[in-house]
């Protein structure tokens, strides 16, 4: 099945990923494009979006934001030696400057000396050594070449800035003029984090955006459990918290099980590893492991070489191929009882227990807020689900959710319209590697018996392929 994976790929679009020519090699590799203003490309974010959008519409485009993200904002690489003193300046814009490194810090001047600086992908770290008026003044204690829109850290230094600043209401304005789908804010601690930022944008007209949580900090692992409750998914940076991970006594397994019995996604971003000059993005092993928890998607990193990200996208790609085949069959396990949806979850819960009594080789449902999706993915199947729904906040969603395909159909949808594409996208998904004896379930889960609307009734539908 050379045209499906279940784990989803959210890739990070930067100059060279955003070229159409290497775009359109990966645009059906990946699943979702995460855009983030901290890498500086201000002026060509609409570009990026248009770009995908003409190549494939139905990819979902996430926006990041940057809430303590400081980068630097040179445009060009800088060489910096031992011991050498170089300038830092504030600029909340690009800057073409060989010389004078600029990063979008406003406290910059507030620094004290000895402050100690490091540049993360570069690998570059610097001191305080004094405060000028139009630069601060820095020793280079390892040094090596500054890269353009590195990452920058300020050691043992508290950022005092709120969850949701003027500079991030700023960005999400812009994002939603351009045609943003999923959000997925950075560094939150707390639930009322979730509502400030739901608040804001029901102003905007935006209350039906999905928000993924990054999970970054101890605060937000001791608080897991409210945000999750109020959130759409989330995002865990493990490199960032394996220390509370062990302080709380959690585990990768354990957050992403959380998830999957509330029927959320659970997204790991991945990072790789400098090595021999360059960065190494595939680690099997770990791969392995979050396939084996079937992690929904993977985030790939800011550390994603700009240079040779089809390469880095095709190679992680193919090792989930490779790596989802070998997945052995779960454990069928109850997932955590709702009342409010109690007759929906059981014929989803039955329509996953079918697929290990018969040969199912596809799902195909309708759902009208992305619930029974969501809700069967977290199940873990091991065929995939094809899923229609006629809300577009829904149907980018369910790009993000594990063994999901997504369509979005009309408002005069029926239950005959569903069987008759929904036979299609299954010979376009298995690339008419299907025979008509196959079978396939057709699942309709609401709380009532029957929808008036689509003309389905409640529960299941055992066919073969021929007579869908």
């Amino acid at each position: 099945m050379n045209n499906f994976h279940f784990s989803k790929i959210i890739a990070g679009v930067g100059p060279t990923l955003a070229k159409e020519t290497v775009l359109s090699k990966v645009i059906n590799m990946v699943d979702v494009f995460r855009i983030s203003l901290s890498g500086g490309f201000d002026d060509n974010n609409k570009k990026y979006i248009d770009t995908i959008m003409k190549l494939d519409n139905s990819k979902t485009i996430m926006m990041e934001t940057r809430w303590s993200d400081i980068r630097v904002k040179n445009v060009l690489d800088i060489k910096v030696k031992a011991r050498q003193t170089i300038e830092i300046e504030y600029s909340e814009y690009a800057q073409e400057h060989d010389k004078r490194i600029f990063v979008d810090a406003s406290f910059l001047r507030e620094l004290k000396v000895w402050q100690v600086i490091k540049f993360q992908q570069s690998g570059v770290v610097v001191k305080i050594k004094s405060n000028k008026e139009t630069a601060t003044m820095c020793e280079v204690i390892e040094w090596g070449w500054i890269i353009q829109y590195d990452r920058v850290f300020f050691q043992n230094y508290d950022l005092k800035l709120p969850f949701l600043g003027e500079r991030d209401k700023k960005d999400i304005l812009w994002w939603l003029e351009y045609g943003i789908h999923v959000m997925a804010p950075s560094v939150v601690k707390t639930r009322d984090d979730i509502i400030e930022l739901k608040q804001f944008l029901a102003t905007k007209n935006a209350d039906k955006m999905k928000i993924l949580a990054k999970i970054e900090t101890e605060e937000a692992l001791e608080n897991l459990d409210e945000i999750l409750d109020i959130s759409d998914g989330l995002i865990f940076v493990f490199e960032k918290i394996e220390k509370a991970m062990k302080a709380l006594k959690m585990n990768e397994e354990m957050l992403v099980k959380q998830c999957k019995i509330l029927g959320k996604p659970a997204i790991v971003t991945f990072v790789g590893k400098f090595e021999k000059n360059k960065y190494q993005l595939i680690n099997e092993t770990q791969l392995k492991k979050f396939s084996t928890m079937a992690a929904d998607g993977y985030m790939l990193d800011v550390l994603l070489q700009e240079e040779d990200p089809l390469t880095m996208i095709t190679q992680l790609s193919d090792t989930l191929d490779s790596l989802e085949l070998k997945i052995v069959p779960q454990e069928l396990t109850r997932f955590y009882a709702n009342n409010e949806f109690m007759v929906r979850d059981y014929i989803l819960y039955n329509a996953h227990r079918a697929t290990q009594e018969v040969d199912v080789r596809a799902f195909v449902l309708y759902t009208e807020n992305g619930y029974s999706a969501w809700r069967l993915s977290s199940l873990k199947p091991r065929v995939p689900i094809i899923a229609f729904t006629k809300s577009d906040e829904n149907y980018r969603y369910l790009n993000m959710l594990r063994g999901v395909r997504g369509y979005k159909i009309s408002q005069s949808f029926s239950y005959e319209n569903l069987k008759r594409i929904g036979k299609e996208m299954i010979r376009i998904i298995f690339k008419g590697n299907i025979s008509l004896d196959d079978k396939i379930i057709i699942v309709q889960a609401n709380e009532s018996i029957g929808d008036e609307k689509t003309g389905m009734i409640n529960g299941l539908e055992l066919y073969k392929f021929k007579n869908i």
